[in-house]
């Protein structure tokens, strides 16, 4: 089973026994003060304050770097992959080659992947959810961060914590093909239903 069939089968999960939980926006500023808010448009987001030799990297640019691995930053070519932008942070390693860079949270250095939508005639795009993905030492101090914002969690599962509301859903998982981390995703819920519109395609 690929990651992004994982994530999206934890994340169903969580969907399914979700019930209403007191979100608040607030959360992403206590994740990290300089994380994007589900929903702002992608030109604000990649212009996003970035350590030195940082930069945001889609699959949708002409323009990649020479990256260390260029598979993850591979065009889709899905039907309907035009409306899907997917993103990381990357690092020049000093040599001019990219690979995959952490950014500043308050679980230490994560990495940071972003996934825009298309909404609406005008083709402007919208950050559906962040992800990021920290060291595992790290989970009782995500989970007692965001309890103590959101409450109780509305979905509990193996190495899965989910607080939803009517607009936003925050997850914390742990992919079993890298124990080692975990993630915390947050999302725009009516955005991300675009994602997975019919003829819309997305790779996590």
């Amino acid at each position: 089973m690929t990651v992004r069939s994982r994530f999206w089968m934890l994340a169903a999960a969580a969907i399914a026994a979700s019930g209403p939980a007191l979100a608040d926006q607030k959360v992403v500023r206590a994740l990290g003060d300089d994380l994007p808010q589900p929903g702002a448009v992608f030109e604000d987001v990649r212009a996003m304050k970035l350590a030195p030799g940082r930069r945001i990297v889609c699959e949708s640019d002409t323009d990649k770097p020479r990256l260390a691995n260029p598979g993850l930053m591979k065009a889709q070519r899905s039907r309907g992959a035009d409306h899907v932008r997917r993103c990381a942070v990357f690092a020049d390693d000093g040599t001019g080659t990219w690979s995959i860079a952490g950014v500043p949270t308050a679980l230490g250095e994560a990495r940071l992947w972003l996934i825009f939508v298309e909404q609406g005639a005008q083709g402007r795009y919208r950050l559906a959810q962040f992800s990021l993905w920290g060291r595992n030492a790290e989970w009782d101090k995500a989970a007692g961060l965001l309890g103590a914002m959101l409450g109780e969690p509305s979905a509990r599962g193996h190495q899965l914590l989910g607080w939803r509301d009517e607009q936003h859903e925050t997850l914390m998982f742990v992919d079993e093909k890298y124990p080692d981390e975990f993630a915390v995703a947050v999302g725009d819920l009516r955005l991300r239903k675009l994602m997975r519109s019919p003829g819309t395609a997305i790779r996590e």
